[in-house]
């Protein structure tokens, strides 16, 4: 086979023209993040400061860690279980009614001169088609938004949502930001099979390389030329399906928040889903890399190290006034080998929505890990979701309730140490005449141990021991000195947390007082629950599209059944015109049994009551009676939070009898009265 110098000249020049181009590239995206990260490094040094409040580090003598205890118990409230997904039909014009339709054919009678009892007819027909259509469009919205809420409901619990949730508002209430990305993945393995049948491939290959290598004849040689090129092409086709699939599903990840860069591009975080790109890092050891992105020690051997940081616990000094605090304590990882903790590759993943690709880079490589590839189209383009609840106007990132409050912090601690020192420092004391007895006597009495019993020889024998001791009088302890109630007082205020929550004992009120505290707590959290249920609803909405857009309607019909209803081929924007996704107010944080319980003691009669009524006046069947009761039965126990076998309380159909037997009771024979004839 001859070669045109020419063309083979061309070929590398533009080869090397595109790798030059993809170089540049790399190295512009890589500068990009960088210099963001420079940018925000001020937020990430605060994100240490609130950790390390978070973990109760401090230089005072007494050191309760508020607000420690405050994030464990607003993560409590705030997010206690998954949310209820609600999934509805969305909303869609009536058609109009038969006296309209009526009515306009009369007038289009009138005015073509047209008999009117034929348009009539026609309009009758008109109108059936068009209730039998939206009728039916109703049912299969239905029955979509209720299989559709089955299977966002098991994806979300397989993801395990709930351990991932309840770290990601942590996040949010410790440094003032929490990021939650969630994806659909998919993983493979090599089937064994397939390996085998490959690797049998590559011995014919090589012994018809080896036979061809002994042989002159062109006739012969061209024979073998063919069988090996029959033999390559079908282990290409081999290789192509030897992964099967071994996992794949949804899959929800708290990412911490110092990993996670948004463009300078935007004035606030809350504006996320407009950046221009997004970039998440995270550091992967060796193993993972090479098997992940195909690449051998050689290649790697450019790419920067890190190794994990060595947790340490610092209480030598309070945060607030702490010099050594910077924005590096915030990574997990730093630059450098440390063979101990193990070395890592830093991977940058760059979503950029401008020009819809996803970009992956290893530190210190200059080339992409994989090639850049397009996100499946949703409604949105990035798969991170911000929890933020402090925004301050005019500042990118989000104020931390810690940083808000940490001044406050350290005066309870400083005033809870002074008050240990004074009580350290009020001991019992009594001062004596040492001239009045000899010195070994003094010295007994001067090393005597708490409450001791010291005989005294004094000089004077006939002098009273009440003359020779004196106890020494101490400074009295003020309590409002002390006082920490103002300053717990304004904590709460702060951090919206209720008394009755962080109080070990409190004071008894009445159930007015208990109602009035309990409202200013829904009031004061209001809006950190808004902000994370609306973070919720766009994880809801997100993970139905992608649910529509990976799973087949056999996926679909494995977790709601075979009755489930599973439109294929519909894409995330035609999702929002079939049905509206959202998530159930409230049903994240942890419910007020009390109350709800007595809201529906007070509707259940008024329920059966409706159900009674309606089913006599539709002369409904007993059936449909009896599937309502049940319904009913078992919204009630779901509702009592008991964890009850409601199938064996429901009696189960039997034979059905003669309506006449079934409501006629048996009636005892009865004696013939006097004088009747038989």
């Amino acid at each position: 086979m001859n070669i045109n110098p020419l063309e083979s000249g061309i070929a590398q020049a533009s080869g090397g023209q595109e790798s030059e181009q993809r170089r540049k590239h790399v190295k512009s995206l890589m500068e990009a993040v960088e210099n963001a990260r420079k940018f925000d490094e001020s937020a990430r040094k605060q994100y240490a400061r609130d950790r390390r409040y978070a973990r109760g580090d401090s230089s005072f003598t007494v050191d309760s860690n508020v607000i420690g205890t405050f994030i464990e118990v607003l993560t409590a409230f705030l997010f206690a279980r998954n949310p209820d997904a609600d999934i509805l039909p969305s909303e869609s014009a009536v058609p109009p009614e038969q006296d309209a339709i009526m009515e306009a054919a009369k007038q289009q009678a009138a005015m073509h001169g047209v008999d009117p009892l034929l348009l009539e007819a026609a309009a009758q027909e008109s109108y059936k088609s068009i209730r039998a259509r939206y009728a039916k469009r109703q049912r299969d919205n239905k029955a979509f938004s209720e299989t559709l809420q089955i299977v966002v409901t098991r994806l979300w619990k397989d993801a395990k949502l709930k351990r991932q949730c309840k770290r990601w508002v942590r996040s949010c209430l410790t440094i003032g930001v929490g990021w939650l990305k969630a994806s659909w993945q998919t993983r493979t393995a090599a089937d064994p099979i397939m390996s085998s049948e490959v690797n049998d491939m590559k011995d014919n290959i090589a012994r018809i390389i080896s036979m061809r290598a002994d042989l002159d004849d062109p006739s012969a040689c061209a024979e073998l030329d063919a069988k090996r090129q029959q033999y390559e092409q079908a282990m290409k086709g081999l290789e192509e399906n030897m992964s099967r699939v071994i996992a794949r599903g949804f899959v929800v990840d708290m990412v911490p928040a110092e990993d996670i860069q948004v463009a300078i591009e935007v004035p606030s975080l809350s504006e996320y889903s407009e950046a221009p790109w997004i970039a998440h890092r995270s550091y992967l050891s060796p193993s993972v890399v090479k098997a992940t992105f195909q690449l051998t020690e050689e290649q790697l051997s450019k790419a920067a190290r890190y190794a994990q940081r060595k947790p340490t616990i610092a209480k030598d000094v309070s945060p607030a006034i702490a010099s050594d605090i910077t924005a590096a304590e915030a990574d997990q990882y730093e630059a450098g080998v440390n063979k101990s903790y193990g070395e890592c590759f830093r991977v940058e993943e760059i979503w950029h929505r401008d020009d819809n690709r996803v970009y992956t880079i290893i530190e210190g490589l200059d080339d992409y890990a994989i090639e850049p590839w397009t996100p499946q189209q949703t409604s949105r383009f990035y798969p991170f979701f911000l929890f933020a609840t402090s925004e301050t106007d005019g500042q990118r990132h989000p104020q931390s309730l810690t940083s808000r409050s940490y001044r406050l912090v350290d005066e309870y601690a400083r005033v809870r140490s002074n008050y240990a020192e004074h009580r350290l420092r009020t001991r019992p004391k009594t001062a004596f005449n040492a001239a009045a007895m000899d010195e070994s006597e003094a010295s007994k009495l001067a090393g005597a141990t708490t409450q001791e019993m010291v005989p005294l020889r004094l000089t004077n024998p006939a002098q009273p021991v009440g003359d020779v001791l004196q106890p020494i009088t101490y400074a009295a302890l003020d309590p409002m000195l002390y006082e920490t109630g103002s300053i717990m007082a304004e904590l709460e205020r702060i951090w919206g947390i209720q008394e009755a929550l962080s109080q070990s004992i409190s004071t008894a009120k009445t159930a007015t007082e208990a109602e009035i505290q309990h409202v200013g707590f829904q009031a004061r959290t209001g809006s950190m629950r808004d902000a994370l249920e609306d973070a919720l609803s766009e994880v809801a909405q997100y993970t139905a599209e992608v649910a529509l857009l990976n799973m087949s309607r056999q996926d679909a019909q494995h977790m709601a059944g075979d009755d489930a209803f599973w439109p294929e081929g519909v894409t995330a924007q035609e999702m929002a015109t079939l049905v509206n996704v959202d998530i159930r107010a409230g049903s994240s944080g942890r419910p007020n049994t009390t109350a709800e319980r007595e809201a529906w003691t007070a509707l259940l009669p008024l329920l059966q009551e409706s159900i009674q009524m309606i089913a006599q006046l539709r002369q409904s069947t007993p059936q449909d009676h009896a599937d309502k009761l049940e319904s009913l039965l078992r919204e009630t126990a779901q509702r009592a939070g008991e964890r009850l076998d409601i199938e064996r309380l429901i009696p189960q159909a039997g034979l059905q009898q003669p309506m006449q037997q079934q409501m006629q009771p048996e009636m005892p024979p009865t004696e013939p009265m006097p004088g009747a004839v038989a």
